[in-house]
Formats: structure tokens, sequence, C-alpha cells
């Protein structure tokens, strides 16, 4: 060990004497090769060389050729393999996890030595259009409720009866500017979010569909207010009547009272200060439309249009602040609008604008005591409930899954799927409101139910009896075992992930890789018949497992299958519809498994426990979607750095969903962005 340690000193002393006294960039780049050298090449052609050799490599990747100095983007796959046990595949010779590890900090000490001009590369902030759910809580804001402050007084503690109090939450109140998303563009959510700039392009005829929005929500505005009283108005309804009528205060005239009313709008809109200068053309097109003698409300309702398509409203960061320097902060109002869209999923409010006003949001004080602030109002269910924890979960898919009518009856009788909706948005929601750990999403000894869910699941002493209607209460329960509790065994994610007649172990096990794991498995191959083919064996049918294992004697599927199935198949105790089983075809039901790194189990009870002795990877992967989601581009390998401190300050603060929340607003990427948007690769 001495003798090992003292080479290794030598050689860097060697490396100094040659060249000097370095900068510390080259030092630390003659370090990285060093340590290449004597450490990291010396593992990869004991593991890897085999398949990634020199000689037609697999996958193009040739390992055995590089030096150590290639840049970042030549390591990020091998870095993605290894760090998802993807490789080395099953069957061949496995590092130790202290080997796999020390490749892994090796390559993300590449990740972080490429900077910008020795500023560390916080990525660019790309400019997107607002996405439907964004514009339409926007214009709830700048029409209904003026983005007034709402506190949130959730609580799922039990009332005296047992019950939860399900006020505000179920149904949730109607959305009262909705109807706007059938003229607005459609949105994707490649990546897994909807916030993506990628996805979020500008298709054609968009002014035209904003046109067509803002005309039919101003239409809709005069329209439902003209015959409300004044304490159940649209706020902007209520100012423009106001405007209209009077009374003006003195020494102003209506001309300027509109003038500066468009101005205060505008800002609003655009998440900015607006100038007058910039404010005076929307206020001439008021002008325009008076001098042909249009009544009050035409005139007012030409500039506002124009205010509401305008590409400072409908693109975010369209107008980005400008700087020589590689990487730049954001202004205050950046960042304001960048945490609102984040939490809320809709503008900053009067709050935020004053402190960005002030140049005081970058403080870190204030600006953790704004995060606080936020997540305790009830726009942060737009921002973090519907829009990141249930596109995260994969709510949207999952909801498109029906078992078959014919074989399952009960299930449409009993309205189960909504419910089991409804379970899985109380859970995640508790979570939130609670400020639990994360890790309850794999594994929680509590829950919500109600009477047809409990009696679907086959939960004994249920508190609840039965009752009529589409809208049973609500009970808080503690679960007697690792059946249920956590949202791997919730109806909803079990019928989500399996066929309309049968289970899919491999569905099942991608979505536990995606979701709670943060490892998506490559795609089949293109020329593989990914269907499972329903063969009996003699008279026999064949339970799933039996099917798959001949699907795995194909070579193309088998290193991918052997991730998948073994995660599937511990589910195979819980029928199509997410309800407890003992046999599959008058067969027992075979749940044992074990994973690529040979840790074996028997069933999710046994599996939940192997699943939370990765915490580490769960937490790190639940950072990584949640930092997506928050700056809206695919994370690259210049954001590790970034997503290692986060993960350890939640490791370190119990694992508390706030904790997440707030550390990816405190985070660099966050708060800065890429001046310029290429950079060298």
């Amino acid at each position: 060990m001495i003798r090992k340690l003292l080479e290794l000193l030598g050689i860097l002393a060697a490396i100094l004497a040659c060249t000097g006294r370095l900068p510390a960039q080259e030092k630390n780049e003659a370090v990285l090769v060093t340590e290449y050298e004597r450490v990291i090449r010396p593992l990869q052609a004991k593991y890897c060389f085999s398949c990634h050799g020199a000689t037609k490599p697999k996958g193009g990747i040739d390992l055995a050729s590089r030096k150590g100095i290639e840049k970042p983007h030549a390591w990020k796959e091998v870095w993605e393999r290894l760090r998802s046990r993807q490789m080395p595949p099953l069957g061949k010779p496995q590092p130790t996890a202290v080997e796999r590890e020390r490749m892994v900090a090796w390559i993300e000490s590449v990740f972080a030595h490429e900077t910008l001009d020795g500023q560390a590369d916080p990525g660019p902030l790309r400019p997107r259009r607002l996405n439907a759910r964004e514009y339409i809580n926007t214009v709830r804001d700048l029409f209904v409720t003026g983005g007034k402050p709402s506190v949130r007084k959730t609580s799922f503690e039990p009332l005296k009866d047992g019950r939860i109090s399900l006020y505000r939450m179920f149904p949730p109140p109607e959305h009262p500017t909705h109807f706007v998303t059938r003229f607005l563009p459609q949105d994707t959510s490649d990546g897994g979010f909807d916030t993506l700039a990628e996805s979020l392009t500008i298709p054609p005829f968009f002014v035209e569909k904003h046109l067509r929005a803002t005309k039919v929500l101003l239409d809709e505005m005069y329209t439902v207010n003209a015959s409300r009283s004044s304490s159940y108005q649209w706020t902007l309804y209520a100012g423009l009547l106001k405007l209209e009528k009077g009374p003006a205060p003195k020494n102003k005239t209506q001309r300027q009272l509109v003038a500066e009313f468009l101005r205060d709008f505008a800002s609003r809109a655009f998440h900015r200060p607006v100038t007058a200068d910039e404010a005076e053309k929307y206020t001439k097109l008021f002008d325009q439309a008076q001098a042909k003698k249009e009544d009050f409300e035409s005139s007012l309702r030409l500039p506002l249009q124009a205010i509401l398509v305008s590409s400072n409203f409908t693109i975010l960061w369209s107008d980005q602040e400008q700087k020589k320097t590689p990487a730049r902060a954001l202004n205050d109002h950046e960042l304001a609008a960048r945490l609102s869209y984040f939490l809320w999923s809709s503008l900053p409010d009067e709050a935020l604008i004053k402190l960005a006003d002030k140049g005081q949001l970058r403080d870190e004080k204030v600006f953790d005591a704004q995060v606080r602030r936020m997540m305790g109002d009830w726009r942060s269910r737009e921002g973090m409930l519907f829009g990141f924890l249930m596109q995260w979960l994969q709510l949207d898919r999952l909801d498109r899954a029906q078992p078959d009518a014919d074989k399952y009856p009960a299930y449409f009788q009993n309205n189960l799927g909504d419910q089991m909706t409804q379970e899985l948005l109380m859970f995640a929601d508790a979570i939130m409101v609670e400020d639990r750990s994360i890790l309850e999403f794999i594994d929680a000894d509590w829950g919500f139910l109600s009477y047809p869910l409990a009696e679907h699941y086959g939960v004994k002493d249920f508190p609840g009896k039965k009752t009529g209607g589409d809208q049973p209460p609500w009970y808080r329960v503690k679960y007697a075992d690792k059946r249920r509790g956590g949202v791997l065994t919730m109806g909803k994610v079990l019928i989500g992930t399996s066929q309309p007649t049968r289970t899919s172990p491999v569905h099942r096990g991608k979505w536990v890789l995606e979701t709670i794991l943060g490892t998506p498995p490559p795609p089949p191959p293109p020329e593989v018949d990914n269907v499972l083919k329903e063969e009996p064996d003699g008279k026999k049918k064949l339970t799933v497992p039996q099917l798959m294992a001949r699907h795995r004697d194909n070579p193309s599927c088998v290193a991918c299958h052997q991730m998948i199935d073994p995660l599937g198949l511990a589910f195979e105790s819980f029928d199509p519809t997410g309800k407890w089983r003992d046999k599959d075809q008058d067969q027992p039901i075979d749940t044992r498994g074990e994973l690529i790194d040979g840790t074996k189990f028997n069933g999710v009870a046994e599996l939940k426990t192997v699943l939370m002795t990765r915490k580490d990877e769960f937490t790190r992967g639940f950072v990584e979607k949640m930092l997506t989601y928050a700056l809206g581009r695919k994370l690259d390998y210049y954001d590790v750095a970034t997503v290692n401190r986060i993960t350890q300050a939640v490791k370190d603060d119990g694992y508390k969903f706030s904790r997440v929340v707030i550390e990816v607003a405190r985070s660099y990427p966050f708060r800065n962005c890429r001046a310029s948007e290429t950079r060298s690769k």
C-alpha cells in the first residue's frame, strides 16, 4: 500500500518537474490522465475491453483506443451505462461496488473539469412557449384572481368520524379558464415533462391560435361578469369597469389612466417592468379605436389582445439580457418568473414582483423564504402536484390503460379507475403538504382508501362503511403488511402497466426502472418482435412468467430483459386490475427474482426492501427529474455535479420533499444560464 502511494507521488513529482508550475486547469488534467492510466484503464481492460476493444467494438464504443484526455461527451454514455449497471452485461465479470464507483467518479471528474473559460457551465436558458397548463393558469391569474395569495390550509389528518376532508381537493374546483385549451397548440411531453423547450416548439398558425384564444377569453370575461355582483367579478373586469365608469382621480384624463393600466397589465404579462415608451404603442391602439368611434370595451380589446399575442407573453425567456461573459446570473425578474413557473406553473405574484423590482430576490434568505411561502400557496398544486409529481409518475399514460370490461366488469361497476387516480393524487399531495420523506413513494405503512377500493384490495379492518354516490368518503389507513403502501402497489400503477387481459412484467419492470430508479432501459432492437406470444404448452395454458421465459430465449432480447423482468415479475401476485391473487392459470405464482448485481428477492415485499437499500439511487433519480422539470431542458454532463450536491443535501435533511424543491431552486443552473447557446463538445 505504502509502495503504491510512493509510486503515485513520484509520478506527480515527475509531471511537475517536467512542466514547471502548471495552471490549475492543466494540473487537474494531468492528474486526471495519471489516474486514468494508473487506475481506470486497467479496470476497463479487466471488465470492458472484451466487448469494447479496438476490433469491432460493440455499439461503436472503442474504449481500448482512448487516452483519458477525451472530451466529456465521449464518456457520457459509458458513465450512464456504468451507473445504471447496464455495463458490463450480466454473464460477464462484474466490477466490485468500489471499482464501479471509482470508474463513475473519475468520469464525473472529467465532466467537472470542462468549463466555460473557467466558469462552471449552467446550461442554456432556451426560449419556449407557454404550455397549455401554464397558459390557462397565467390568464387565470391575470384575468380572474389577479394573482392574489391563497394560503393553503389543507390537512390530511382524520376528522372526528375518521374521514378525510376533501375540501377544494376532490373534485377540484372548476378551472375558470380551462375552456381556452381547445384553441391552443397541442403539447407533447418528450422526456416525461411538458416544460421541455425542445418539445414546446412554435407550430404553424401559432399567432392565429392565440388570437382566437384571446378573443374567446375576452368574450367570456365580458359575458360572464356583466350580470355578476362586484364581489364575484373577475378582477380584470372590475378594473376595466372602474376605468370606464370612473370616478377618475383629479388631474388625470381617462387616456392617462388607460396608459397606466396597459403599462401595468403588460408588465405583469411580460414578467418585467415595461417602459412608458414601450407601453405607448399599446395605448395608441386604444386611441385608433376611439378615433373610429368604437366604444370603450372594443377600444380596449385591441391593446389587450396585442399584449396577449406578443412573444413577450406567449414565449418565456424571449428577450434575455445579453452579457459578454460565457455565463451569467439571471436578473431578478427572470429569476422571479423561473421560480413561479417552476412552483406554480403561472406568473409571479405581487410579492415576487416587488422583491424583483427592488433587486432583493437574489438575496439567499429572501429567496428561501419566498420558496417556502410559495409552497404553502394553493397554486403549488398546479406546479408541484399536477405539473411535476403526476408527470414524474406518468399518470397521463397510466390513465389511458383499462382492463378488459368483459373479464373484469366489477372494475367499471364500482368506478375504481377514478378512485385509483384519486388515491395516487392524495398520497402524493400528502407527501408534499406534510413534507414527508420522498422514500415513502417506494414504501409507506399508510395510505388513503375509500370503501370500494379497500374491498377491491382486500384490506381488512377498514374503518369506513359502504355508501352510495360517486364520491364515497375517504379514510387514512395503516397497512398491516407491505402488500400495499407507496406508489408501487397502487391500483393505478398496476393497471397502467398491464395489458387489458393479463399482466405485463415488462411494462411494470420498465416503469420501476424509469420512475423509481431513474435508469430507463434502452429501446428494443428494431428487428426484434417484442410481442409476447400467448401460445399454450400442449393442453396447459402458460403463465406470463413462462411465456416470458420463452421470449428470453432470443439472444437479442436477453440482455435488456435480465434488467427488466425480475423487477416486473415481483408484481405477479397482482392481477391486471391491481387485485391480489395467489394463482395464475390455476398454477402457483413464482415472484422470485435476481437483479443484475446478484441481489435476490421473492415478491413485492422483499423488492421494496431491496429498493430501500438503494435509496440514494432513487433520490438521485428523483432529483434529476425535478431539476429537468424546473430547468425546462434535458440534463447533460455539466449538470452532474449539481445533481450530486442536491442529492447529498436531501440525504442530510432526512430525504424531505421540501429539501429537494429548495435545493433545485437554489441550484447554480436554476439561477444562472449560459450567455451563448453553443459550446464545444
